[in-house]
C-alpha cells in the first residue's frame, strides 16, 4: 500500500460517509465527523444527539476565567483551566447522553443522516454543568 493510499485512508476514518444501520433497523446513508464526537461510537450508533459546543462551554466556570481574565495558551494557568474545563464538559455530555439515551453525542452539524434530524441536546448539557 502506497503512501499516498494511506494519506487517502486515513482521511476516510475522519469523515465517514456509509450506508450503515443507524436509528433501528431503518437503512440511511450516514455522515459523521470522527473528530467532532465527544461520546459514544461513531461505527455503531442507534440513537444519536449533537451539542453546541461553544455555547455548553460559555457556561462552565474555568472557561469562563479564560475568557474574563484573557489568559493566552502561553500563560501557565490557561492550560490548568482549560483542561478542568474540557473535563467538566465531557462528564456534563456524558450524563446528559445517558439520562436521554442517547449513544452518540458530536457537535453541531458533526452527524448527518439522510432524511432525518439529529435532536440538539446543549441545554440538557448545560443542565448537568450544575450538578
Amino acid at each position: 500500500m502506497g503512501t499516498r493510499t494511506m494519506v487517502f485512508l486515513a482521511a476516510g476514518l475522519v469523515l465517514c460517509s456509509l450506508p450503515v444501520m443507524a436509528l433501528g433497523a431503518e437503512r440511511a446513508k450516514v455522515q459523521v465527523d470522527a473528530s467532532e464526537i465527544y461520546y459514544g461510537n461513531s461505527g455503531a450508533f442507534e440513537s444519536p444527539a449533537m451539542v453546541d459546543v461553544d455555547q455548553v462551554y460559555r457556561h462552565i466556570p474555568e472557561y469562563k476565567e479564560i475568557i474574563d481574565r484573557n489568559l493566552k495558551e502561553s500563560d501557565p494557568r490557561y492550560h490548568y483551566l482549560m483542561r478542568a474545563a474540557s473535563d467538566r464538559f465531557l462528564s456534563a455530555v456524558s450524563a446528559a447522553a445517558s439520562d436521554g439515551g442517547y449513544d452518540l453525542v458530536g457537535g453541531l452539524g458533526s452527524i448527518r443522516i439522510e432524511g432525518k434530524s439529529v435532536p440538539v441536546i446543549t441545554a440538557l448539557v448545560i443542565k448537568k454543568l450544575a450538578r
